[in-house]
C-alpha cells in the first residue's frame, strides 16, 4: 500500500503538519520578539502598568500629608479598575477604612520588606517576590530607581473571598525631607486578569484567534479534498434508491472514498443487471402464458354454452379466474414493456391537455366525477405513450381504491422549467411508513390480494416507470384531512431544443 493512501494517514499526517507549522510560527516570533526580554510573553504589559501606577502614586504620595494618602489611593483605585494599597515596614495603608489586610499577604509583605535582595543569590518563586534577572535595584538619588532596572513583583491568591494581589515595590517618604523608605504598593481585585494589573489576556486571545484563523484555512482544503466527492456519491445513491441505475460515480483516488465509489459503481452494475433480469423474466413468463389462457378462455366460452344449467355458474366462475389471471399476464407484460431506458425513448414537446382528456376518456366510469383542471397550452417534454399511460394507471388507481369517495381531480402547472401533474382523491389514503414502497413491484398496502381488491401492485410500478424514461420524477403523499396524492414532475422542453 502506497504511503498516505488511507484517509486516516492523510488525516494524521495533515494535523501533524499544521501543529509543526503553529509551532514553528510562535517559535520564530517569540524567539525575534523576546530574545531581549522572555518575562514580556508572560505579562510585559502588566508589568509596565504596574511600574507605572508606582511611580504615579509614589509622587503624590511624596508631596501629599499623611491624612490625604487614603484618598489618594482611592482615587487611582478607581481610575485604575484595583484597589491600590500601601504597605511600609511600619504601617499599612488602604484606600477605604473598611478595606481589610488578610493574613497571608500581611506576612509575605513584612517578610519582603525584611529581607535583604543585595545578599541574596536566590530568586523567589510563586508566592513571592520574583526577579528577572538582578536583585533589587539599588535607589538612585531622587530616591526612585535608576532607569531600565525593574523592581520585583509579589502574586498571591487569598481566599474566602478569592482574592488576587501583586504588589511591586517603590520609594515613599513618610515625613517631609526624609530619605525615602522602601514600600510596596498592593494592588487587589476578585478578577483573574486584575484589569490588566495582574495577567493580560489579550495577546494569548489574538494568538488563539490566529492559530484557530490558520487553522481552519489550513484544513478548508483537506475538508473539502474529502467532503466534495462524499456529497457526490450521495447524490448518485440517491438516484440509485429512486430506480436510477445509469449513474456512475467517477473517482480515481486510493484511499477509502476512492474505494467507495468503486464499490458503488460495482453495485450499480450488479443492481441493474438483477433487475433487468427480473423485467425480462417477467416478461417472457407473461407472453408465453398469453397463450395458454387465451385458448382456455375461448375453450370456456365454448363449454358454457354447450354446458347445462346446473354447471354453467361453475364454469362462470372459472372463467372469472381465469379472467383475473389474464389480467395479472397483461399487467406483467405491461410493467415489463415500460422499463425502457431513457436513450430509446423519444422524448418530444407535446400539449398536456389532449394526454390528460385521452386518459380520462379511457380510464373513467360512469358513476366517478374526474375533474380536469389543465390550462390549454401547457407543454411537458415526454413520450406521449408511456405519459398516457401513467396518467391512466394513476386514474385507475384512483377509481379503484377512492372513487365512491368524491371527485378525483386531475392539475397541472408550470414551475420554473418544469411541469407538474398531479392526480389526487378523496379517499382514505394510505399508512405513512408505506409511502415510500408503494412504487415498488408487487407492494400492496393491503396484506390479502384478491380479484375484489385490487390488482397486482404493479399499477404505480408502471407509473414510476413510464415516468423515469420520460426523465421526470414521481412522488405520492396523504392529503389533509383525507385523501391521496401522487405528482409527476417532467421537463417543459427538450434541452436538444
Amino acid at each position: 500500500m502506497k504511503p498516505f493512501s488511507t484517509l486516516s494517514a492523510k488525516i494524521l499526517f495533515w494535523l501533524f503538519l499544521n501543529l509543526s507549522l503553529v509551532a514553528g510560527i510562535f517559535l520564530i516570533f517569540f524567539t525575534v520578539r523576546f530574545q531581549k526580554d522572555f518575562q514580556g510573553l508572560l505579562g510585559k504589559h502588566a508589568m509596565d502598568r504596574m511600574r507605572t501606577a508606582a511611580r504615579l502614586v509614589s509622587h503624590e504620595l511624596d508631596h501629599s500629608p499623611r491624612q490625604e494618602w487614603e484618598s489618594i489611593l482611592e482615587r487611582h483605585s478607581k481610575i485604575h479598575g484595583v484597589d491600590l494599597a500601601v504597605v511600609t515596614q511600619k504601617d499599612r495603608i488602604g484606600p477605604s477604612d473598611d478595606f481589610s489586610f488578610p493574613p497571608e499577604v500581611v506576612a509575605e509583605t513584612e517578610k519582603a520588606l525584611a529581607f535583604d535582595y543585595r545578599r541574596a543569590g536566590r530568586q523567589f518563586h510563586r508566592g513571592r517576590f520574583e526577579r528577572e534577572r538582578r536583585m533589587e535595584p539599588e535607589m538612585g538619588p531622587d530616591g526612585h530607581e535608576p532607569e531600565g532596572e525593574r523592581p520585583p513583583r509579589l502574586m498571591i491568591r487569598t481566599k474566602k473571598p478569592t482574592v488576587y494581589w501583586t504588589g511591586t515595590f517603590m520609594p515613599i517618604r513618610t515625613k517631609p525631607f526624609a530619605p525615602p523608605e522602601k514600600a510596596i504598593l498592593l494592588a487587589a481585585s476578585d478578577s483573574l486578569s486584575g484589569n490588566g494589573f495582574f495577567f493580560d489576556p489579550l495577546p494569548w486571545i489574538a494568538a488563539a484567534g490566529f492559530v484557530a484563523l490558520f487553522s481552519v484555512l489550513f484544513w478548508t482544503p483537506l475538508i473539502r479534498h474529502i467532503t466534495k466527492p462524499l456529497e457526490r456519491m450521495t447524490r448518485a445513491s440517491e438516484k440509485i434508491a429512486s430506480g436510477r441505475f445509469d449513474v456512475t460515480v467517477e473517482e480515481k483516488r486510493a484511499d477509502e472514498i476512492g474505494r467507495l465509489g468503486r464499490a458503488i459503481n460495482h453495485m450499480t452494475c450488479r443492481l441493474a443487471g438483477h433487475v433487468k433480469g427480473q423485467k425480462r423474466f417477467l416478461g417472457d413468463v407473461a407472453h408465453e402464458l398469453g397463450s395458454p389462457i387465451a385458448r382456455i378462455q375461448f375453450g370456456l366460452g365454448v363449454l358454457e354454452q354447450r354446458c347445462d344449467e346446473q354447471n354453467r355458474q361453475r364454469v362462470k366462475d372459472v372463467l372469472e379466474d381465469v379472467a383475473h389471471m389474464s389480467g395479472l399476464v397483461n399487467e406483467l407484460l405491461s410493467f415489463s414493456r415500460a422499463e425502457i431506458s431513457p436513450e430509446k425513448v423519444g422524448l418530444e414537446t407535446l400539449e398536456l391537455l389532449p394526454i390528460v382528456r385521452e386518459a380520462k376518456d379511457r380510464e373513467s366510469p360512469p358513476d366517478v366525477e374526474i375533474r380536469v383542471q389543465v390550462p390549454p397550452g401547457l407543454t411537458v417534454c415526454a413520450d406521449g405513450k408511456l405519459l398516457t399511460r401513467a396518467v391512466a394507471n394513476l386514474l385507475r388507481n384512483a377509481v379503484r381504491y377512492a372513487g365512491k369517495d368524491g371527485p378525483i381531480s386531475v392539475k397541472a402547472w408550470s414551475e420554473k422549467h418544469e411541469t407538474v401533474v398531479q392526480v389526487s382523491d378523496s379517499g382514505p389514503g394510505v399508512d405513512e411508513e408505506v409511502l415510500d414502497r408503494l412504487f415498488e413491484p408487487f407492494y400492496r398496502p393491503e396484506p390479502s390480494r384478491n380479484r375484489k381488491s385490487g390488482g397486482a401492485g404493479l399499477g404505480l410500478a408502471i407509473v414510476k416507470t413510464c415516468v423515469d424514461a420520460c426523465q421526470g420524477s414521481v412522488s405520492a403523499r396523504n392529503t389533509q384531512p383525507t385523501g391521496f396524492e401522487v405528482s409527476i414532475r417532467l421537463p417543459r422542453k427538450s434541452e436538444v431544443n
